[in-house]
């Protein structure tokens, strides 16, 4: 445990060192999304009332994703790469599978950092714009971030010990966006019953249940996925990702 708990503070030093760059680039989308369809165009009398409180949580969880994949991929990139830092971590008294969750630990705190911060400031550009309807339940809320941030991180571990440092970027185009265009982001899943039995294919997709959770806890009042089935899903993703990531982990890092 005291081998675990240096190399997370290690982790979180560097990560404190590179917060408003990494901050900067977890939130810029979803601020300019905020800034265009919360607040622009519903002055426009282009967007629905409805739209604006729908997109609040759904971004929450984009930025928890990106935030949680980001603070896993890119030392895990370094760790990887060619001058193999990773060795360092594995001459520390821990396994393999306890540095693996180390790296999903501070990836999770790095994604509930940039969640709970982008709240406030996509409330912030739309302070002025009426009809949005945000009422945060903090004893659901934190809770629920947390268990994302698991979640978010476990996916950048798994992503990250599977593909080549060269294909990194690659995945935001492949894997991350499409995953935030069908994630439930901008539109509530109860509502893909429209499309019938094609709305449960989404629940292939992680971020559906990030955003779901997200929408229970900061707009209750819009309609949201039953909490059975979000915490079921919730934590399945993060315990797959989690057993998925820590053994590729443990086969790129053992030669």
């Amino acid at each position: 445990m005291t081998a675990f708990l240096a190399l997370l503070h290690r982790d979180l030093r560097v990560a404190s060192r590179n917060a408003l760059p990494l901050l900067m680039g977890t939130l810029t989308q979803p601020i300019l999304v905020v800034l265009v369809f919360g607040n622009i165009l519903p002055r426009l009398h282009l967007v629905a009332d409805e739209f604006r409180t729908v997109m609040v949580p759904g971004l929450m969880s984009i930025t928890m994703m990106m935030a949680g994949v980001q603070g896993v991929l890119m030392p895990l990139t370094i760790d990887l790469s060619g001058s193999r830092e990773v060795d360092e971590r594995l001459l520390a008294p821990i396994s393999v599978l306890g540095v693996a969750i180390e790296k999903v630990v501070a990836g999770a705190i790095h994604a509930a950092v940039a969640g709970l911060t982008a709240l406030p400031a996509m409330m912030l550009l739309m302070h002025r714009v009426t009809g949005v309807e945000v009422h945060p339940r903090w004893a659901v809320l934190l809770p629920l971030v947390a268990l994302c941030g698991l979640l978010s991180a476990a996916f950048g571990l798994t992503i990250g010990s599977q593909v080549q440092p060269r294909f990194s970027g690659l995945l935001f185009a492949v894997i991350l966006g499409p995953m935030m265009l069908f994630g439930c982001a901008y539109y509530p899943w109860t509502g893909l019953a429209v499309i019938g039995p094609l709305q449960y294919i989404f629940l292939l997709n992680p971020l559906v249940f990030m955003s779901e959770s997200m929408r229970m806890a900061v707009t209750p009042d819009v309609s949201h996925m039953p909490l059975p089935l979000l915490i079921v899903g919730t934590v399945g993703f993060a315990a797959l990702f989690t057993l998925l990531g820590a053994r590729s982990f443990e086969k790129r890092t053992i030669l």
